[in-house]
């Protein structure tokens, strides 16, 4: 049996940024000791893909291998290599079932992706480079850690459990003048002041949206008028008809900013990463099975609170083949994301708990197409 605790630690120890995950992919693969179905997506060395069985039904079984950026230096304050820890222990417990699985008639596929915090997307990548795999596949699944909740619980939901992802560049131009003839300048700076008001504007007026400016620079020395200022900020929204509204806002906003200081303005919207949509009849499989098993430590928690503004790019995955993602409650004190941001040892254990939990589900299950 494989030591995941173990595992997690040495994965914390090389976590590497989006497409740089060369290190954490040699070590999946020296660890499992197995021949990979395809290593290395978007013309890199990064991710790997491996299969287990020889039959026609199929599912996958996905983990996110990247870390973040803090000021202590790269972490997974993600909980990522809770992910991986968990599912490389996932794939000796199928390895041991493996004939199983082939008289069955039923295959597994086991995903180690990069770059999931990282344009371009992994799961975008996984997608365009195995279309093979995907047509496949019956379903697809995976699990996130979540701090807040708290530990023996684990959180599915069908429907929609992250937000839609979108991203904005704002340029604008005025003319620069020296300061003692600003009568005669075009100030960006005080434009682009009217821009962040307008947003929080919409933020206020909108309070099922996140949006917000994050960064701006601009100007060139104290003593002149700004010509150039560029903002850049993040739009979290729940579904298309969402962001077509909010398109429309900017664009309004911007036109109008223009008009009143008499800048150029550009706005660039981004199509990001689209909202993940539990599917519901994989999730109710789940959910029902999960419910019956008694000897296991967690219990399920189904809330639409389990919506979370946050954004996931297993929903590229989730557009394609019908799937599920689960939400380990892990009890820490440090969110996501925060510089402090540790994933507890029992947390991790239940993460590998229930994607044993999904091998045991598919393997006794009379399959039937569920795409």
């Amino acid at each position: 049996m494989l030591n995941i605790l173990r595992v997690k630690r040495q994965l914390n120890e090389i976590a590497e940024l989006g497409w740089k995950e060369i290190k954490t992919t040699q070590f999946i693969k020296k660890t499992l000791k197995d021949m990979p179905l395809k290593e290395g997506f978007n013309s890199l060395k990064t991710g790997i893909l491996y299969k287990l069985g020889k039959g026609s039904n199929s599912i996958l079984l996905r983990a996110d291998i990247d870390g973040l950026k803090t000021a202590q230096g790269i972490k997974h304050t993600c909980g990522h290599s809770t992910h991986m820890a968990s599912l490389m222990g996932t794939f000796f417990y199928a390895k041991q079932r493996e004939n199983e699985l082939t008289i069955k008639n039923k295959s597994l596929y086991f995903l180690f992706q990069p770059a999931e915090e990282t344009f371009p997307s992994g799961a975008h990548a996984f997608i365009s480079e195995c279309p093979d795999v995907i047509a496949r596949l019956q379903s697809a699944y995976a699990i996130h850690v979540r701090p807040q909740m708290p530990i023996g619980t684990i959180g599915l939901q069908p429907g929609t459990l992250w937000a839609r992802g979108d991203y904005m560049e704002i340029e604008v131009k005025g003319k620069m003048v020296h300061i003692k003839n600003n009568q005669n300048g075009v100030d960006a700076i005080y434009a682009s002041t009217l821009i962040v008001k307008g947003i929080h504007s919409i933020q206020s007026k909108y309070p099922s949206v996140r949006i917000g400016i994050g960064v701006i620079s601009g100007g060139r020395q104290a003593n002149t008028v700004a010509d150039n200022v560029i903002l850049k900020g993040d739009i979290r929204i729940l579904d298309s008809i969402w962001q077509s509204k909010i398109k429309k806002m900017l664009i309004l906003l911007v036109q109008n900013v223009e008009r009143k200081t008499k800048t150029q303005i550009s706005l660039h919207y981004f199509d990001g990463t689209p909202p993940v949509i539990n599917n519901v009849h994989t999730t109710a499989l789940i959910m029902t099975y999960l419910k019956k098993r008694s000897d296991l430590p967690f219990k399920i928690q189904s809330s639409s609170r389990l919506f979370s503004y946050g954004c996931e790019d297993f929903a590229y995955i989730a557009e394609k083949v019908p799937s599920t993602i689960a939400l380990i409650g892990t009890g820490d004190r440090y969110d996501l994301h925060e510089e402090n941001c540790t994933i507890s040892d029992k947390g991790t254990i239940n993460a590998h708990l229930y994607f044993n939990s999904i091998i045991d589900w598919f393997l006794q299950r009379v399959l039937s197409n569920t795409r």
